[in-house]
């Protein structure tokens, strides 16, 4: 007994070495992450969709270094601020001077696109990509998952937990350095693991996706059907919706219609693609079908017929929304709707979106990224005062 016993605490000394060398190594990381925003303007940002393909293909995270306007040259990839839209992220193809010295006058096209973006775009800075990792984005997405993140909420408690729980007094004498070194590498573990998990949920964030469903027909979405979203002429507003009738009759068809109803002045255009796998952030791992190409959609709540299946069957769409309107136009607002019929059973699932960026409030993710780092902090400090602690 005593062999498992001596066996137990070696693995347990052996395990939480490990921990503590992974969480010094992440909070190294994210101190040099953090020093390298605030001292040379750089940051991470995601592709979600495949414009830049496939230089940088949809799913990808790149780090952007902000750079003065003058430092631009035609062919570099940047990501420009748009006051009244979403920021967009493609290669420069002509640089001209601008109204004032330190302002530069920009036009972009992302590699996938066949023709420049609308507009062209006046900058004092703008960020450019300075490497990027493709599918990284899906690591991020995974971990947004609500049982990943649930898993790691459990498994942090139990670590944390194990960390700070008091040990059975030793039968052997210890020195009298021993036991606080114990708990002093145990604390820092805590503090570690805490900032790290700050970070990630500080970080990471999924819609939810929206559902409707019935005994022999069920619609997903995954964005959120109460909220409205900013839509934009460069890059699209993707939507995902899975369509399953797998549990219809099998001598029946399955319909699946678009509609909208809003203002035209939005000039909203739709593409809609099927996959046969669902879709991920990298795009289609199976066959892929263009149903419908990039053409305006009508916003009188007409429906217009995307695909026709025998059932039982499942589709995966991805729908991708544009507008045209003029930028100095008033704000207009539209809604689209995807209905899918399956013998006498009706389901749908809309979106809502408007031609403005939504008030946000700020980055509030920073509310905890900066305890996250000083949280990291601490914990790194403490570890390495620990080990100097161990070897005096």
């Amino acid at each position: 007994m005593s062999g498992i016993a001596s066996w137990a605490a070696r693995a347990g000394r052996a395990a939480r070495e490990i921990i503590l060398s992974v969480l010094a190594l992440g909070g190294i990381a994210c101190i040099v992450l953090v020093i390298l925003a605030f001292t040379g303007g750089y940051s991470l940002i995601m592709f979600k969709t495949g414009s830049m393909s496939p230089t940088i293909p949809a799913g990808s995270v790149a780090l952007v270094q902000e750079v003065p306007a003058t430092d631009l040259n035609v062919g570099d990839v940047v990501t420009v601020d748009r006051p009244d839209a979403l920021p967009v992220t493609h290669r420069i193809t002509n640089v001209a001077d601008g109204p004032s010295v330190d302002e530069r006058t920009i036009t972009m096209q992302g590699d996938a696109n066949n023709a420049e973006d609308p507009l062209p775009y006046t900058i004092s800075d703008a960020r450019i990509v300075r490497g990027s990792v493709p599918h990284l984005a899906n690591v991020i997405v995974w971990f947004g998952n609500p049982f990943v993140l649930g898993g790691i909420t459990v498994g942090a408690a139990v670590l944390v937990t194990w960390a700070f729980w008091p040990r059975e007094p030793r039968l052997v004498p210890a020195t009298k350095t021993d036991e606080p070194r114990t708990r002093r590498e145990r604390r820092a573990a805590g503090l570690a693991l805490v900032g790290v998990l700050m970070g990630v949920g500080a970080t990471v964030w999924v819609p939810q996706p929206t559902e409707a469903s019935t005994d022999i027909l069920r619609i997903q979405s995954d964005l959120d059907s109460n909220a409205t979203y900013t839509l934009d002429a460069a890059e699209p507003l993707l939507w995902h919706v899975d369509v399953d009738a797998s549990t219809a009759p099998d001598d029946g068809d399955l319909y699946v219609r678009i509609s909208g109803t809003g203002s035209e002045a939005l000039g909203l255009s739709a593409e809609v693609r099927s996959c046969a796998a669902i879709w991920t952030p990298a795009g289609c791992s199976g066959d892929e079908r263009v149903l419908q190409s990039a053409t305006p959609l009508a916003l009188n709540g007409a429906r217009t017929e995307l695909l026709r299946e025998e059932t039982p069957t499942a589709v995966h769409l991805r729908i991708a929304l544009t507008v045209s309107g003029a930028p100095d136009a008033v704000s207009a607002v539209a809604s689209v709707t995807i209905q899918a019929t399956a013998g006498q059973t009706v389901v749908d699932t809309r979106v809502n979106g408007d031609d403005e960026l939504p008030a946000t409030g700020g980055q509030s993710w920073w509310f905890l990224a900066a305890p996250a780092a000083v949280l990291i902090g601490i914990g790194v400090a403490l570890l390495v005062a620990a080990k100097r602690r161990r070897r005096e």
